[in-house]
């Protein structure tokens, strides 16, 4: 195991310093803290640092100063350098960057940030000092061959190491290297060498090759064209990922096709050739270019784990960023309907409006949360499916009327066309689906624009189809547009928001439930379509039964709301007192317990996280004194699996309610308590 490598933290705050200090503890490397630049300085004399973390406030000699120092030293003029500051000031920024730096982070930052862009620098610190390392040992074995064999031949080898250590340590930051390479292979080690990179996700395939003429003058060769006698060797390495082998006997080998490979696989071929057959390559040749080409595709690895970290980091940037606009949007329109209420004379119409405002936001916020906790559990593999046959056109009706009721059609015109369609799936899964393709739609088709859904059976499948006439899809987005955080752009007065992980949830739950779903779309202004296909239930009854209408409630029901958050219980207050219900209240475990032997509810509303004892204790107690055994009990929390439902179920709640609590919820539950006294009586 290698020696861990100093991680340099400057910072005059000594908390600063613990807390960066905390957040490298798991990366396993030696973290150094200073308090200053001079003490950084005199550190830097005598030791080597992988990274350097520089706060830029600091008395005496600041942060900028100090890199400046820093980078005149020959040793650290290229040690990597993250300015940490709690000032976000873009001028301040451009200077950091201006003086080396390699990034910028704005205090406080995510410790799993902060460790993942440590890990990436600390990282190509080992891979330059193994490069580093190894290069040394095999030029210390290559003098050793050169004393007792050609001296000419071995130091031409030498050279050519050497120098191909210092082009691949160059090349680990992801500059073009390939040129630079090739010209050290010939006319030393070949007639004709090449690099080939084969088509990937990350750009089409390339080639270059370098050849000496009769004047030993260098020339390429067009791209894409290898010599002939390489040509095959090149493809069948590419294919397989073995070294070729070609010449007219194993002893007299002339050519050579090495693959670059690493744990992504093979990256590509590297290729090289003497024509003249007096001079085949010796075994040490075929050595010396197999450790080139490892240490090549360990340069192409890290170079691709750079790009992937890069990416994440860009995605992970542009998904906050997202997050931030899409929760101040309806938090601001919640704000301002909040203050014309507290105003208190607002006319009748605009209270009305005003309270419709905030019920519509609110719903935007809990279906934006409820995306993030799904998309998070189906990535982690913790969604838990509840499969039952159920008639795909009521799942389609009830997505339906809860966006009508929430008024995201009110500026669109809907088409609904549904059969009956049976299918065994999770009915709350499956809304979710429907509701999330008719969320997108409307998202990305202008007012006015129509929607059009579709819910029908073609062979052994289910089938629902949305489509519309809005944006389209440009091609270049159709291959990506169910991957996270991917979405199409909006123009900035675009009310609809979105955090570009609808989609994708849709894609996981179909695959999840042995469903497909694929979007078309003729282009850009064209509209798109989204189809989502599920296995039918074959053979399935005609007719299911329609949910029992809930008898009427009485005409007053003694309720206890138990919740610690007072603008929560305050509003479950207000709602069930203008509903004509008796309510009594409580803000913690003990006091619930008190409040509910003395009034003897016929339901208790109950928030799990509750000073105290938590709501399961209080449910516990209720369920054991014979005076309360018989309250209808009913759980509140913002957790909803499976798993959290079965333990509400086995401490006596009646019913598990996802928050936020909202007037259907209340409804459903009323109605439940009337039943179970409407039945006691009789």
């Amino acid at each position: 195991m290698s020696d861990p490598v100093n991680i340099l933290v400057v910072d005059d705050l000594a908390t600063q310093r613990l807390t960066v200090e905390a957040a490298l503890a798991d990366v396993g490397e030696r973290v150094v803290s200073v308090g200053s630049g001079r003490e950084a300085l005199k550190f830097l004399l005598e030791n080597e640092a992988a990274v350097i973390l520089l706060d830029v406030n600091m008395p005496e000699m600041d942060g900028f100063e100090t890199a400046t120092l820093i980078r005149q030293r020959q040793r650290n003029a290229n040690t990597p350098i993250i300015f940490l500051t709690a000032n976000a000031d873009e001028v301040q920024a451009a200077r950091g960057y201006a003086l080396g730096a390699v990034d910028y982070l704005i205090c406080p930052f995510s410790p799993d940030v902060l460790r993942t862009k440590v890990s990436v620098f600390v990282a190509l610190s080992r891979v330059n000092e193994r490069v580093k390392r190894e290069a040394e040992q095999r030029i210390a074995l290559t003098r050793e061959q050169a004393a007792r064999a050609s001296a000419e031949e071995q130091s031409s080898r030498l050279r050519v190491l050497v120098d191909i250590g210092g082009v691949l340590t160059r090349a680990l930051d992801g500059g073009p290297f390939e040129t630079e390479l090739l010209r050290l292979f010939v006319p030393l080690l070949a007639d004709e060498a090449g690099l080939f990179f084969p088509e990937s996700g990350d750009g089409p395939g390339t080639s270059t090759w370098f050849r000496s003429n009769s004047e030993r003058k260098r020339s390429t060769l067009p791209a894409g064209v290898p010599p002939p006698a390489l040509s095959d060797a090149v493809s069948n390495v590419l294919a397989t990922g073995r070294m070729e082998q070609v010449g007219k006997s194993p002893g007299a080998v002339t050519g050579i096709a090495v693959p670059l490979a690493g744990r992504g696989g093979v990256y590509g071929a590297l290729a090289m050739m003497r024509s003249r057959p007096e001079r085949p390559y010796s075994a040490a040749d075929l050595e010396l270019i197999e450790i080139i080409a490892s240490r090549t595709a360990i340069v192409l690895e890290n170079r691709r784990l750079y790009r992937e970290l890069q990416d994440r980091d860009r995605r992970k940037d542009e998904f906050l960023a997202m997050l931030s606009h899409e929760l101040r949007n309806p938090l601001g329109a919640i704000t301002t309907a909040a203050q014309v209420l507290q105003l208190g004379t607002a006319s009748e119409s605009n209270v009305e409006r005003a309270g419709g405002v905030i019920a519509r936001q609110a719903f935007q916020l809990s279906r934006m949360l409820d995306d993030l906790l799904e998309i998070s559990r189906v990535t982690t593999g913790r969604l838990q499916l509840s499969r039952e046959a159920f008639d795909l056109k009521d799942s389609a009706a009830r997505a339906v009327e809860a966006l009508r009721t929430s008024g995201r059609f009110e500026n669109h015109e809907l088409a609904v066309k549904t059969n009956q369609v049976m299918v065994e799936a999770d009915i709350a899964r499956t809304e979710q689906i429907i509701t999330n393709l008719l969320v997108n739609a409307v998202k990305y088709t202008d007012p006015g624009g129509r929607i059009a859904l579709e819910v029908v059976e073609e062979g052994e499948q289910a089938v629902v189809r949305v489509s519309d006439n809005g944006i389209g899809i440009s091609p270049d987005l159709l291959p990506r547009l169910f991957e996270v955080f991917v979405q199409g752009r909006q123009a900035l007065d675009r009310a609809q928001g979105g955090l570009g992980i609808g989609l994708a949830l849709v894609r996981k739950l179909a695959e999840l439930q042995g469903g497909t779903v694929e979007a078309r779309s003729a282009g850009a202004g064209q509209g798109s379509t989204f189809i989502v296909r599920l296995p039918r239930v074959l053979n399935a009854p005609a007719v299911i039964s329609e949910r029992k209408v809930p008898r009427m409630l009485p005409t007053s029901l003694r309720v206890l709301v138990v919740d610690d958050n007072q603008d929560a219980r305050d509003m479950l207050r207000t709602f069930l007192e203008l509903a004509g219900h008796e309510v009594h209240d409580a803000v913690s475990g003990p006091d619930a317990v008190e409040r509910a032997a003395r009034v003897l509810p016929d339901l208790a509303l109950v928030d799990l996280g509750l000073p105290g004892f938590d709501g399961l204790e209080v449910a516990s107690r209720l369920r054991e004194s014979p005076n309360t055994r018989g309250t209808l009990l009913v759980a509140m929390t913002g957790y909803g699996q499976p798993e959290d439902r079965r333990r509400t179920a086995e401490v006596g709640f009646d019913a598990h309610i996802v928050k936020p609590v909202t007037s259907e919820h209340l409804t459903e539950v009323l109605n439940l308590c009337a039943t179970r006294i409407s039945q006691a009586a009789q």
